[in-house]
């Protein structure tokens, strides 16, 4: 039966027809046929294509504003379409950086005057160039900064117009000698120094053409004095003054002369003596380091924040009713701020307070100004000096302030060897609402450990505590020797907190050592 099943099929394969023969391979059978090859073509352009420099204008200035000025204007020669795309970038920040150029903040100018004057040209030159090849163009920000003096007034009163005449929003002017601080003597009072500081120009704003300016940022130079009807502030919403050569008069017509002026800030302004400060719509003032500073009147209604930092003061304020954060940072350790606190009147919106003790707070101060705490919900505490028995104050402050939520106090980053306190703390006090507790410039030290142990007992509603080892000094600013004794009482800060904080802090809490 197999056999028959065989032989039938092989006489129906014997009935098919035969199998076409197969061509042979020729030489076009090694290229792709014309439809695959175009389609090849196709991707190939597509992938080579420039697609960036058909995006729109607004979206490649954006990419070229992360780039330094001279990068973007490297981009002008990929091409013609890049040409003059990096000139409609708007915020221009020109420096050292951004020309690749030495920076001159390593030496000082009497160390090496030629080198100050060759580089200090190279940059005029530089920016001059820059501002000419964007002329015509809108300027939102302007930053400059270079230590230039009076020997070069011809030139920053050039870029002063430029910057007016591109519409400028927001002028900072950063001439400061970063190298010369306050104990240069040599640089400051000495026939070696470099030039005067430049007198800021004020003919353009005395002309009321810098309306479209609502911020201003001066360091190291001078300004005058001004005309009372002075109308070119009168869009200016911020004005920071940073070692400004400015009197007392000068400061209040300008104030009266900047009709939108919200943010006052002077800083290592030490021609002033008595500040007043009289504006309806001011809401931040700030006052640091003016050291013949004897006095400040304050008169704004809306005055929402103040901060003070240099020597004990007199201060008047008629209405303080916004007022909601108040700094106040001592330097004389005779001084107790909370004096300077309550020469303020009722402070019914105050919630966020910053005081620096330039020595032990007593208790008995705390008790007598007590009412100002009473509304707080923040308070930032800065010591210092250590207050060994002295930090139980610490805690009669926070029973002042029912409620509190978030406090932090930042040490004097001191390795010093700990001995054994008898310290007193109030009886039954439960913070409720205190739920943030930041210890910074924590070292180990046993009076802060047992404030953390108290505060742990008396926040059941903590949330997160942090420790944080590090000191509140630039670190660049300190020597190697002092790095590396930083290293080793943070190191040894840390395993304080690990061996016996550790253990005390609830699981609930969030806690991180830093």
């Amino acid at each position: 039966m197999r056999e028959s099943s065989q032989t039938a099929s092989q006489g129906m394969d014997s009935l098919m027809p035969p199998a076409p023969p197969q061509p042979q391979n020729t030489e076009d059978d090694c290229f792709p046929p014309k439809n695959v090859l175009c389609r090849h073509d196709e991707e190939q352009h597509l992938q080579n294509y420039d697609w960036i420099s058909t995006m729109p204008d607004d979206i490649l200035i954006e990419i070229l504003s992360l780039m330094t000025i001279s990068e973007a204007a490297m981009t002008g020669f990929l091409s013609t379409r890049w040409r003059h795309v990096w000139k409609k970038i708007d915020h221009l920040i020109l420096d050292s950086y951004t020309f690749g150029m030495q920076e001159l903040e390593k030496s000082r100018y009497h160390e090496n005057p030629l080198l100050w004057n060759d580089v200090a040209t190279k940059f005029v030159h530089k920016v001059n160039g820059l501002l000419h090849s964007r002329y015509g163009n809108k300027i939102k920000e302007l930053i400059i900064r270079f230590p230039l003096t009076s020997a070069h007034a011809s030139n920053l009163d050039h870029w002063i117009e430029s910057a007016i005449v591109a519409s400028t929003e927001k002028l900072f002017l950063d001439l400061d000698n970063k190298c010369c601080k306050e104990g240069c003597t040599i640089c400051v009072k000495g026939t070696k120094a470099a030039s005067e500081p430049y007198d800021f120009l004020l003919g353009p704003i005395f002309n009321g053409r810098a309306d479209s300016l609502d911020e201003l940022t001066l360091f190291n130079c001078n300004i005058g004095t001004m005309p009372a009807n002075m109308s070119g502030f009168s869009y200016l919403k911020s004005l920071l003054l940073a070692r400004v050569s400015i009197v007392d008069e000068t400061v209040s017509s300008i104030m009266s002369n900047c009709c939108a002026l919200e943010i006052m800030v002077l800083q290592y302004c030490h021609q002033l003596v008595h500040l007043t400060a009289s504006h309806a719509r001011l809401q931040i003032l700030v006052v640091q380091f003016c050291k013949s500073l004897v006095s400040i009147c304050i008169r704004a209604d809306n005055l929402e924040s103040f901060a003070y930092m240099g020597y004990k003061i007199n201060i008047e304020c008629e209405r303080a009713q916004f007022l909601e954060m108040l700094h106040v940072y001592f330097v004389n350790k005779d001084d107790c701020p909370l004096d300077f606190i309550s020469a303020f009147p009722k402070l019914p919106k105050l919630e966020f307070l910053v005081i620096q003790f330039p020595t032990c707070l007593q208790v008995y101060r705390v008790l007598q100004h007590a009412s100002r705490f009473a509304g707080l919900t923040t308070i930032m505490l800065v010591l210092m000096k250590p207050w060994k028995e002295g930090i139980s104050s610490v805690a009669y402050v926070l029973k002042s302030a029912p409620l509190i939520e978030y406090f932090g106090l930042h040490g004097c980053c001191k390795l010093h060897q700990n001995t054994q306190l008898n310290i007193t703390w109030p009886e039954d006090l439960i913070l409720a609402r205190l739920y943030t507790i930041i210890i910074g410039g924590f070292s180990g030290e046993f009076e802060l450990m047992e404030l953390v142990y108290f505060l742990l007992r008396s926040t059941p509603a903590l949330d997160v505590f942090e420790i944080d080892t590090r000191a509140m000094e630039p670190w660049l600013a300190r020597s190697n020797e002092d790095k590396l004794q930083d290293e080793m009482r943070r190191r040894y800060a840390r395993e304080m907190a690990y061996a016996h904080l550790v253990p005390k802090v609830p699981s609930t809490v969030k806690f991180h050592i830093i």
